[in-house]
């Protein structure tokens, strides 16, 4: 509120106890209302009187500060209690009023820079979303960069396995890491462009190296073309264990195997041999799954004979002798003692030898004729005669092979070293160390040195 110095000085002296009338009236005077002094005698209204007087002097020298007071024209001021009751001192302070108008422009030009701002980063952002999808529409518009490929038909014969659960995208980056195709890009292509209603199946597929990716992939869809038996004969493997795996990769029965290779002499044994044992040469075996008994068994064999007749060994008997005693080795040696342990095998053969009388005396004879795995057999076992595959006490070469020689072996067999070892012994099993001896006393201190070996090293020996 603003309150104004009345202009009669004798109104100021109006008392307390006023007529009714006469405070009617000062309550209908706006310049007189809220005044209540007790006389003209008070300094104190003398001094509002003073004040008065300089709100009048302060509009006249700041007139752009009015303001709106009640509805009349009035000038901003701060407002402090007065020492009377009723009464307010009014005073005018222009810096702090000119303070106030320029912090409301200023905080009229942060409102609009704030809204300015909002509207740029909109309109950025809309800009960006109008290029991204112009460039997604140019994209789409242009032809899309041909993938890398390789021209075509490849070079050599790669057998390429699928497996279960893998898709075109896994198919196709083994494709590429193996050099099959240029990249798997390239592969995927022609998959989703092929017009086959066939999809991949897990199996062997004889596919090229850097290959067109569509050869590929039409190799791949072709109906029944990545459905082949896949086998694996280990060197050493016997014959039932052979026919027990061929069974578990094929569904065929054993039973049917072993009726298809009851008779030797229909793959090319002579008839002294007892089965096709050792005639099943190690490797690894893809066939059709619908080959018969008979033409796994023919594909199995055919390595072996390849190896005999490329080392000379064309006779039917000869192969025989040749396969078993490869055979001994690969049970009995290591690869790089092949051919002297057939040199020794020769010496112990001779009948005449003055150490063994002509008889092997060879532990992995006597363990096959038991039809057990474990090397080790009691004194009985080991004077039993019953067994034909015992090599102390038959002279001689056993029947026929006890296992499936791997090429080494058979090439040892047919070309053994000439020596005049009879024994030996592998004395250090960490690094195959082998000692041979020429009589039976050597012999039996190196035997003794693979005792004091396995004492040391129990974990290894067992």
């Amino acid at each position: 509120m603003t309150n104004l110095t009345p202009e009669d000085p004798e109104d100021t002296g109006a008392s307390a106890d006023a007529q009714p009338g006469n405070e009617s009236a000062a309550e209908s005077d706006p310049e007189t209302r809220g005044h209540g002094s007790e006389g003209g005698d008070n300094p104190d209204s003398a001094q509002d009187g003073q004040d008065g007087q300089d709100l009048d002097e302060d509009r006249r020298q700041y007139p752009e500060q009015r303001g709106e007071v009640h509805g009349a024209p009035a000038t901003p001021v701060i407002v402090r209690p007065s020492s009377r009751q009723g009464y307010q001192t009014v005073t005018i302070n222009p810096d702090r009023a000119k303070d106030a108008g320029q912090q409301a422009k200023r905080e009229a030009r942060r409102k609009r820079r704030r809204r300015r701002n909002i509207a740029l980063v909109s309109a950025f952002g809309v800009f960006v979303l109008l290029l991204v999808g112009l460039s997604l529409g140019v994209r789409g518009l242009l032809p899309s960069p041909a993938a890398k490929d390789y021209p075509g038909p490849g070079g050599e014969e790669v057998v390429f396995t699928v497996n279960q659960g893998e898709g075109a995208l896994a198919i196709g980056t083994r494709l590429e890491d193996q050099d099959i195709v240029a990249s798997r890009e390239a592969f995927i292509e022609a998959v989703n462009q092929s017009r086959s209603e066939n999809s991949i199946q897990p199996g062997e597929y004889p596919l090229r190296s850097q290959m067109k990716a569509s050869d590929a992939a039409a190799i791949l869809q072709r109906e029944g073309v990545g459905q082949v038996h896949y086998v694996a004969i280990n060197r050493g493997m016997r014959l039932n264990e052979a026919f027990e795996a061929i069974s578990t990769s094929t569904g065929i029965p054993v039973e049917d195997l072993e009726a298809a290779a009851k008779d030797p002499t229909e793959f090319g044994l002579p008839e002294t041999a007892p089965s096709l044992e050792g005639y099943l040469a190690p490797g690894e075996y893809r066939f059709d799954i619908e080959a018969e008994p008979a033409e796994i068994l023919t594909l199995l064999t055919e390595p072996t004979f390849a190896t005999l007749e490329a080392d000379g060994v064309t006779d039917e008997a000869e192969q025989l002798r040749t396969l078993t005693i490869a055979s001994i080795l690969e049970a009995e040696a290591l690869p790089k003692d092949y051919a002297t342990v057939a040199g020794i095998i020769e010496n112990r053969l001779h009948p005449d030898n003055p150490e063994t009388d002509g008889k092997l005396q060879i532990d992995a004879t006597v363990i096959y004729g038991l039809g057990q795995r474990q090397l080790q057999f009691t004194q009985e076992e080991k004077e039993d005669a019953s067994n034909e595959y015992n090599t102390y006490v038959h002279r001689g070469l056993p029947p026929g092979p006890i296992g499936a020689p791997s090429t080494e072996a058979i090439d040892a067999a047919s070309s053994p070293e000439d020596n005049e070892f009879y024994y030996w012994v592998t004395t250090n099993i960490e690094t195959g160390e082998t000692k041979f001896a020429r009589d039976y006393a050597t012999h039996r201190t190196y035997q003794q040195e693979y005792r004091d070996y396995c004492a040391e090293n129990k974990e290894i020996c067992g």
